[in-house]
């Protein structure tokens, strides 16, 4: 039976690039369902967050890969410095802008090479109106995701503006996201931001937003 005159829908459809920008400004973003924090009790600091527009993988992130256990043991010694240690901001910051630099080049490997193993996605409510997951937990979900990403907008790329370290264990990343969809052609520009939950200097969880404001009121700022 034709699914479509039956009125059922087929959850495994190719979504068109052309839904996914429609989507993205048509549905209600969905608020942060993490802590809630105090801005009473933390240092806001906010820098500018910028990434290579052509890169490949530097000589940290081979070591890092061959030596996952290496990584860890560092990642969880920054980690112990006091939450306003510059040290420890800057080198999140770097850790930050090697991500979004692998996942705009399609290395998946290295974008989730400081993730937790047990990393928990939330995705933005737009994509879970067009079939994503509403969450996606460990490591190779977190890659699934992206892949998918990647199969249905095409040739898309990261532009972040924006690094916030909110002082509690969790920073906030905003900027653009751009590209175009293999199946149509057609442009896809949207805002983009992530709230991500670190733990011993590991990602273990991640929320998107195609809506900064939402983004920044789920973490009580403002632009």
């Amino acid at each position: 039976m034709d699914k479509s005159a039956s009125g059922e829908s087929d959850p495994y459809r190719r979504v068109d690039s052309a839904e996914i920008g429609a989507a993205v400004h048509a549905i209600p973003p969905r608020r942060d369902t993490g802590p809630a924090m105090s801005q009473e009790n933390v240092e806001i600091v906010r820098e500018p967050l910028t990434v290579a527009p052509h890169s490949r993988r530097r000589l940290e992130e081979r070591l890092g890969l061959r030596l996952p256990g290496v990584l860890a043991l560092v990642d969880r010694l920054v980690w112990r410095l006091p939450p306003r240690s510059r040290l420890r901001r800057a080198a999140f910051g770097r850790a930050a802008r090697l991500a979004l630099e692998a996942h705009n080049r399609g290395d998946f490997e290295a974008a989730v090479a400081r993730y937790d193993s047990q990393v928990e996605l939330i995705s933005d409510s737009r994509l879970v109106q067009l079939g994503y997951e509403p969450v996606y937990r460990g490591r190779d979900e977190r890659v699934r995701f992206q892949q998918r990403w990647v199969a249905e907008w095409g040739d898309f790329q990261f532009a972040p503006r924006e690094l916030v370290y909110l002082g509690n264990d969790r920073a906030f990343m905003a900027g653009r996201i751009v590209g175009s969809g293999l199946s149509s052609g057609v442009a896809v520009d949207s805002d983009w931001a992530v709230i991500v939950t670190l733990a011993a200097g590991r990602v273990i969880r991640e929320q998107f937003f195609f809506d900064h404001a939402a983004a920044l009121e789920a973490v009580g700022l403002r632009e």
